[in-house]
């Protein structure tokens, strides 16, 4: 069984009925939304053509939120239907990075997401969804697509039928008659010329769209549509920063001499508890946070990430016990544990490229070697650490040598990645994701990525290290710049990310 829905728009008025209905069905909060209308405007006066969608969760096949969820809050119903258990949701906001579709929203009450679940509260009674039965024109039917006598699935068998980013790959079961193409597909209109009855929230997002407006010719305006701020912020930031440094000052000490002393690891596990605190802070329901540990969603690369962060906290705290305590296992020992620590190290950094491949609304975090470009930039900002340490501790120059060089080879790879952000497309989503890439190198971020990130935090280091190799004030100058670079990095990803519109 699949449930599903078929939206006639020969027959939709744009009355906004469905919306609602359904609020009042489920109690939607003030700003949320479950379904919506959309409007867009094609043609130039006094040739004009309004056109509505009526947007909603699309009961995917492969519902990328069930995915991508760390405690199984979210689960794929034996009916089709896409459901949110609320007491079992952190409120992490995954969810609602996985989706392509803007279908999910916080409930700031609650701390819990929620979305449309067909109403199946009224399905299980053998009662129509509340947007079905409240549609004056019954543009909007429902019914289930495995049945072959059904009336949806003769819809889509006898009509041209549409589906919103089926690039994606989510197999969504919400299905279009006699859409405008503009109405369902973001990339193919713009907001920035404003909205009907409304005025639009300043911010990176009208911004990305302003940008885009000067860029290419829109073939639609989106003159009406619901908010949908930004997720994730500088909490995320801090928790990738961070996390960098967590793994890097271990990998790059292990590379040097200093992982095995009571400094270095010290602050290796200082970072990873940062990470901790920072993941758990950004948490809407931060109480519920051992689900992660306790109901785990083994598909979830965040639940992943969080028994590989347990494990590599474990063996941290082991290594610096032995460093406290003077002891000194056998040599096959102390080897053995050390290359699991830097195998977990390497994991630590890399697990949120993997990631953000769930996250398919954010097609510029899909980018395909991130995992990879995440351990080079736990080279840098753990390289960065350990020479500033050096420097506080008054060593020269060439006491830190194989350091320096190392750091100068992590800078120069990251720096390379940055260059080549532009063949890291998705499979399937080059456009969207060319166009995402844009606001980074030439919109509303490039001075900020090329300025700060690529000139000041990869640029001067590398002239620095190069032009006063024996240095030790032009060496911690560097560290510190590339630690500056890194940040900017990571947080214009996390926002630039979140700018192009999904529905």
């Amino acid at each position: 069984m699949q449930l599903g829905f078929v939206i006639d728009h020969s027959r939709c008025i744009g009355c906004h009925a469905c919306t609602v209905a359904c609020k009042q069905e489920n109690e939607v909060p003030l700003g949320k939304f479950r379904t919506w209308v959309k409007y867009v405007e094609t043609g130039s006066f006094p040739q004009v053509k309004r056109s509505f969608a009526v947007l909603r969760c699309n009961q995917c096949t492969n519902a990328p939120c069930v995915e991508i969820c760390p405690v199984s809050a979210l689960e794929k119903r034996r009916d089709g239907i896409v459901d949110v258990d609320p007491d079992a949701c952190i409120g992490c906001k995954a969810c609602m990075q996985g989706c392509p579709y803007d279908a999910l929203y916080l409930n700031e009450d609650t701390g819990t997401a929620e979305k449309c679940h067909f109403c199946a509260h009224r399905t299980e009674r053998g009662l129509a969804p509340a947007c079905a039965i409240v549609c004056p024109t019954e543009a909007i039917v429902p019914g289930d697509f495995d049945d072959p006598r059904s009336v949806v699935s003769t819809l889509k068998r006898e009509h041209g039928l549409k589906a919103r980013k089926v690039e994606a790959g989510t197999g969504p079961n919400v299905f279009y008659r006699e859409v405008n193409d503009a109405a369902i597909d973001p990339l193919l209109t713009n907001t920035s010329g404003g909205y009907l009855w409304a005025q639009q929230i300043r911010g990176p997002q009208l911004d990305a769209q302003s940008f885009e407006a000067l860029e290419r010719k829109a073939q639609a305006r989106t003159v009406y549509d619901v908010a949908h701020a930004p997720l994730w912020g500088w909490k995320i930031t801090a928790y990738l920063f961070a996390k960098s440094l967590a793994a890097g000052i271990f990998l790059m000490g292990v590379a040097w001499r200093s992982a095995e002393t009571v400094t270095a690891t010290s602050l290796a596990f200082f970072f990873l508890a940062v990470t901790l605190v920072v993941l758990v802070a950004d948490l809407k329901r931060p109480e519920r946070f051992l689900y992660i540990l306790l109901r785990p969603n083994w598909r979830s690369w965040l639940a992943k990430g969080s028994f590989i962060l347990l494990g590599y906290s474990v063996l941290l705290s082991v290594l610096l016990a032995l460093a406290i305590a003077g002891a000194r296992p056998p040599q096959a020992l102390e080897w053995g544990l050390l290359g699991v620590t830097s195998v977990l190290a390497v994991s630590s950094a890399a697990y949120t490229g993997f990631l953000f491949r769930q996250a398919k609304g954010r097609v510029l975090w899909m980018r395909r070697a991130y995992p990879l470009e995440l351990v080079v930039q736990a080279g840098v900002g753990g390289g960065a650490a350990l020479l500033l340490l050096a420097a506080a501790k008054g060593e020269a120059a060439s006491d830190v040598g194989a350091l320096r060089w190392a750091f100068l080879a992590a800078v120069v790879a990251h720096l390379v990645f940055a260059l080549a952000a532009g063949a890291e497309a998705p499979r399937g989503r080059e456009e969207e994701y060319r166009r995402a890439l844009d606001l980074v190198k030439r919109g509303p971020w490039a001075k900020r990525h090329l300025g700060l990130g690529i000139g000041v935090g990869h640029g001067i280091p590398l002239a620095l290290i190069v032009a006063l190799p024996g240095s030790a004030p032009a060496l911690a100058a560097a560290a510190l710049l590339a630690l500056l670079g890194l940040w900017i990095e990571k947080d214009v990803l996390v926002r630039a990310g979140q700018a192009m519109p999904i529905s």
